[in-house]
Order: C-alpha cells, then structure tokens, then sequence
C-alpha cells in the first residue's frame, strides 16, 4: 500500500501539475464523458474557466468555437502547463490566462462573460457559496453556469483530489458539497433554479470509466446548469 502523505492546495497542485494529464483519472474522465453526452453550447461565447489547471476545459471550449476563453487558477504550476497546451490561442489573442485564487482577487478578470465553467474545483474549498458568487459577478446578464464536481458519495469516504507519484500517495483537502449547499448558494447568487445531474457508477458508467467499479451504485460526480437574471437585477447575500 502506498504511504499517504497530506498535503495542502498549493503545494499539491505544484507537485501534481507536470504529471497531471498523463494519469488515468477517473473524475477527468467522467467530466469530459458528462461534456460529449450532454454538451455545452460554446460557438461563439465568451468562455470563463474558474479553476482552469491545465486548461483542457479552455481547449475544449476553443475547439467547439468559443469566441475567447478566459481561464484563471491559484497554481502558478498548473498555469505553465495550460499556457503550453493554448500558446497558440493567446497569442492570437483568443485565449487569456491570469494567476487568481479562488478566494483571492478577481478584479483584473472581465466580467461580460456568456458562460463560467468550474470543473474539479470546489471540493478544496470549505463552502462553495463565495466562489459562486463571484462567478455571477462575472457573467452578464442571462449567462450561464456550469459546475462538476466529485460527489459527495466519494468525498464522505477516504476520497479526495489525490495523486500518486514513486509509491506515495499525496492527498489534497476536500470537502463534500452535497445538492442543497449548490441550491442555497446559487440561490443567494441571483442564478435562476438549476438543472442538476447526477452521475452514479452504473453499469453505462463503469463500463466506460472501469475504475468506479469500485464505487458501484455510489455516486460520482454533480452536475448543475444555472442561469443569471436576464434583467442583471440585484442578488441578495447572506
């Protein structure tokens, strides 16, 4: 068995970034499975990626026709690597990449975006309600919000966002958010009610992601779609 090491936010996605998309990991798999089953619409769109790591949801969105894609994380590291995977898109000035924490300042991102993506992210922080708030801030009136996160099924186990790398397992803090925390916070928000989906390790799932069978009949992975008000009116707060 390999011997467990926890490790905090940063130095873990420090760690973590230069081997990140070369493992085999089931959540990425289950996204990118979510995202060719039920696809968003990114033609033309303004596209803000909360979280962006490497940049594969910012690559998806550019290659489906997003008109810009704007992707920020907290992980210098983690933003080497999706400025090798977009070179050629932020030259051209298609794509923008910028150094911000979720709970830090946002204030250098633009906020006329059509649609936020925030994918495997949220589980590192206690609540989810400050980050959803700031992506409505970011959004023009009657975008959209689109969140996958690691259900809280797995989260209520010993699994969290981890990686293994010369027989050590280092392990992240995370933090199950379970449907109703997302419906308060997207409610303090000003979003409209969401669309929720949850995937669970069915027999479709693990027949395309084999390593939940481990997980068989748990769930996986919740989904949400949300809109802000056409109107942009105001948003209460808690």
């Amino acid at each position: 068995m390999a011997r467990r090491v926890e490790t905090d936010v940063r130095a873990g996605y420090a760690a973590w970034a230069a081997g990140y998309d070369a493992q085999d990991n089931p959540m990425i798999a289950a996204v990118e499975r979510e995202l060719a089953l039920r696809p968003l619409a990114f033609e033309g769109r303004r596209v803000l990626d909360i979280g962006c790591g490497t940049g594969r949801v910012l690559a998806r969105a550019l290659g489906h026709g997003a008109a810009f894609v704007q992707g920020i994380d907290g992980s210098v590291e983690m933003l080497a690597e999706a400025t090798r995977r977009l070179g050629p898109a932020i030259v051209e000035g298609q794509a923008a990449l910028a150094y911000a924490r979720l709970d830090g300042d946002w204030s250098a991102v633009p906020t006329d975006f059509d649609l936020a993506t925030i994918t495997l992210v949220l589980e590192h922080q206690e609540r989810v309600a400050p980050v959803l708030a700031r992506a409505a801030r970011h959004l023009r009136p009657g975008g959209m919000l689109f969140v996958a996160e690691i259900h809280p099924d797995m989260l209520r186990t010993d699994l969290g966002g981890h990686f293994e790398r010369d027989g050590v397992t280092f392990a992240l803090p995370s933090h199950p958010h379970d449907r109703a925390e997302f419906e308060a916070a997207l409610a303090d928000a000003g979003f409209a009610r969401a669309a929720f989906h949850e995937i669970r390790a069915d027999a479709d799932t693990i027949a395309a992601i084999p390593k939940f069978a481990k997980r068989a009949g748990s769930g996986v992975l919740l989904t949400l779609r949300a809109s802000t008000s056409p109107s942009g009116g105001s948003r209460s707060s808690r």
